[in-house]
Parts: C-alpha cells; structure tokens; sequence
C-alpha cells in the first residue's frame, strides 16, 4: 500500500467518523447465499455460459447475484456490464451494491465501497435526474459520508429540495432524515408531522391506499409514527401493510416492522397487542437486541 494511501486511510479512519453508511445501525434484509446450493449452482452454471453468450449472460450473472445479495459478486459483473451498457440501472444497481457491502464490512475495507458506491449513484443520477430511489439513495451517501470521501451535506440538502419538487412526500421524508442526522429534532419531528398531514390528505385521493408508495417509504413512516409518537393510527396501518405483503425484494426484516408496531401498542397503553408483536418479532429473530430490550421494559409495566 503506497504510504500516501496508508495516510489517508488512517486519517479518515481515525480522525473523521466515517459516515452512516459505513457505520451506522441500519437494518437491512441479509441473505446467507453461502449456504444456498441452488444459488452457487446456478452461479456457476451462469459463468460457463458467459464464455459463450456475451453481455446477456454477464447480466443475467449480475441479476442473480444481486437478488441474492451476493454483492461482492454483483459490483463485478455490474463493472463489466456499464462497459457496453452504460445505463441509469446498471450504474444505479452498481452503487447500491457497493453501499450495501459497505455496512458488511469493517470500517478499514468499507471505505473503496462507499466511494464506488457514491461514484456510480451519481451517474445514474445525472442520466435519469428524475428518478426518485436514485436520487434517496445519492442524498444520503452524501449527508453520511465524510467530505475527504466526496461527501457534503450541502449536496445532500440541495438534492432533497429537488426531489421535493419532484415528489412533496418523498421531499418531506428526506428532509427529516436529514434533520435526523444533523441531530436536530425538534424540526425532524415538525417535518414528520407535516409529512404525515400531507399523506393522509394525499390518500383520501388514492384508492388503493399505501400500494401507491414505495415499500421503503411506508416502513419509514411507521418507523417514524413509532420513535416520535406521532400518528399512531397511520404508523400501525403503514406497519400492517407492509407486514402482510412482506417479500424477498424487501430492503428492512420483517422483525424490524413487528418491533416498530409493538412501540407503538405499548406508547398507546395497548399492552397486550405490544407483546403479541414483539413475539412475532422474536420469533423471527430470537437474538433480536432491540426486541429483547423492549420487552424486559413491557413486562415491567
């Protein structure tokens, strides 16, 4: 390792914590393909047929792996694939797999991920400017990421007015995220109760209630109705929504959700639905930290 490099490495690892997503505690779905024979077979199987089959078969390579969350191996046929498909998708998928190997790793390794991560989400940014998952997840690489790193947290405040003009709802829920990680709040509360004003106007017009949304969205709000106490009746229904039509393609566990709706219940004094949840959610996960510390506090009561 070149001892600049070294100097780097030591000054960002030590001197400047590095960002939320290297670090911070957020809880995604995981999935053990190690353990899964049907993927390694398919895997290789895949590799064969690409000495053969060219770019199609280097996608269907990068597909499987990230669908499976074997992110190692898809940010190296996602490399490959930009090379003769440089499109919005590719780069945007690219990103998402260095972000999420970045929370894998330890903070020394994380850092090649959160800049390759941070590089490739701003190309599919510039070439769909529009496209609100891509524009999330650019804001909060860059209002988590330290500056040495390209991150900035101006970036990140500028992108979310843009995308509150794109979508006032998503607007609203990065607004207070970012409030969030700038430690402030009062106004991340404020902007969630603005948020929530909004949504219940916005779903009297919709039909189809929540399926109007994005899966992340709605876990989100329920998240946020359950750690601020605000709007119980929408946290819980957003909760319910997304514990019944829970899939795969979801990004947070499905404990994560349990737990959120048992705080809830137990905020509003309805104990006995609080530990039907946390059950659930300790069924799931029995070395659920968080669960297992809310109930030690629901059995006090």
């Amino acid at each position: 390792m070149p001892p600049m490099f070294r100097f780097l490495l030591f000054f960002v690892l030590n001197l400047i914590p590095l960002g939320g997503i290297a670090q911070m505690k957020t809880p995604f779905v995981s999935y053990d393909f190690k353990k899964d024979a049907q993927y390694s077979s398919k895997l290789t199987a895949l590799k064969k047929a690409e000495i053969k089959g060219g770019m199609a078969n280097t996608k269907s390579i990068a597909a499987w792996a990230y669908d499976h969350k074997d992110w190692d191996t898809a940010i190296d046929y996602y490399e490959k694939l930009i090379v003769d498909a440089p499109t919005a998708e590719n780069f945007f998928k690219l990103g998402v797999a260095a972000a999420r190997r970045s929370l894998e790793v330890s903070r020394f390794f994380s850092v090649p991920y959160v800049i390759k991560a941070r590089k490739f989400v701003l190309k599919a940014h510039e070439l769909q400017p529009n496209q609100i998952v891509c524009l999330n997840l650019l804001i909060q690489l860059h209002a988590e990421i330290p500056d040495i790193l390209g991150g900035s947290m101006t970036f990140a405040q500028k992108k979310a007015t843009e995308l509150n003009r794109i979508d006032p709802i998503e607007g609203m829920l990065m607004k207070a995220y970012l409030f969030q990680l700038n430690n402030e709040t009062e106004a991340a509360i404020n902007q969630y109760r603005e948020l929530f004003r909004t949504l219940k106007a916005d779903m009297k017009k919709l039909e189809n209630g929540f399926l109007s949304y994005r899966r992340d969205l709605i876990f989100e709000l329920g998240r946020a109705a359950a750690e601020y106490q605000l709007e119980s009746e929408l946290g819980i229904a957003a909760l319910d929504y997304y514990i019944l039509d829970f899939s795969d393609e979801d990004n947070y566990p499905l404990e994560w959700a349990y737990y959120y709706r048992s705080k809830i219940y137990f905020y509003n004094d309805q104990l006995e639905k609080a530990k039907t949840s946390l059950k659930q959610a300790l069924e799931i996960k029995p070395d659920f930290e968080e669960g297992l510390a809310l109930l030690k506090v629901i059995k006090l009561e």
